[in-house]
């Protein structure tokens, strides 16, 4: 059989099994964000400042599935906002709770405070999220901080809102907060291979949901160019 032809046809089969993947996922939830337009979610905030990571809790009293998902953004007016720091599923007529990190160091966390799915984060913050692991302390303080580093382009005040909470829950002296800092700036230029003035451009691109999508459109357009 010509190799080409055995080509596309594998092609065509991960294609297939790729888009199966997709169609469950999407089945099996609403995003955040659409199903709080709804009016039937709340998102409440369960923690106090200082706490790595926080902890909110969702309420779906919605008919369907709502899909938490790393990158979701809640925003408050009152409280810091906050990044989702773990994928889950939320059952209609259920709650859960779900871990989520600081994106606003100079706001303090406040508990009891409603919070608003707005969009999502930025790529090099997903991807710090991505990297860690939410349920280990140590863990979760280095992601915090690389977090922080990135929303602030490289210079966050430790001295103000949630860092000061975090130094004094966590009993962690200044200088060795302002050590943890530093590690975790050099953290991120390595991952990300930049230079300390160019951290600041890690804030230019968002998580995009829809790169899936985008991949499936290419691999139409390539397997159409190739019959």
């Amino acid at each position: 059989m010509n190799i080409r032809v055995v080509s596309l046809v594998l092609v065509v089969l991960v294609f297939a099994l790729i888009s199966g993947m997709i169609s469950y996922s999407v089945s099996s939830g609403v995003s955040l964000k659409d199903a709080y337009a709804s009016g039937k979610i709340t998102v409440v905030q369960q923690t106090a400042a200082g706490t790595v990571p926080h902890q909110v809790m969702i309420t779906n009293n919605a008919s369907k599935s709502v899909k938490v998902k790393k990158g979701d953004v809640l925003s408050s007016t009152v409280s810091q906002d906050l990044v989702i720091a773990e994928d889950k599923i939320i059952a209609s007529n259920s709650n859960a709770t779900v871990k989520a990190y600081c994106l606003n160091p100079s706001q303090r966390a406040v508990v009891g405070a409603k919070l608003l799915p707005t969009n999502t984060t930025y790529s090099a913050i997903t991807r710090v999220i991505s990297s860690s692991n939410p349920s280990n302390s140590q863990s979760a303080m280095d992601a915090q901080l690389q977090i922080w580093i990135i929303a602030s382009e490289g210079n966050l005040n430790p001295y103000t809102g949630e860092p000061v909470a975090v130094v004094d829950n966590n009993n962690i002296t200044w200088s060795e907060f302002r050590q943890d800092i530093a590690n975790a700036k050099s953290d991120v230029m390595s991952t990300f291979n930049v230079t300390e003035s160019n951290i600041k451009n890690l804030n230019q691109t968002q998580s995009n949901s829809g790169s899936t999508s985008s991949w499936i459109d290419n691999t139409i357009s390539w397997i159409k160019e190739s019959i």
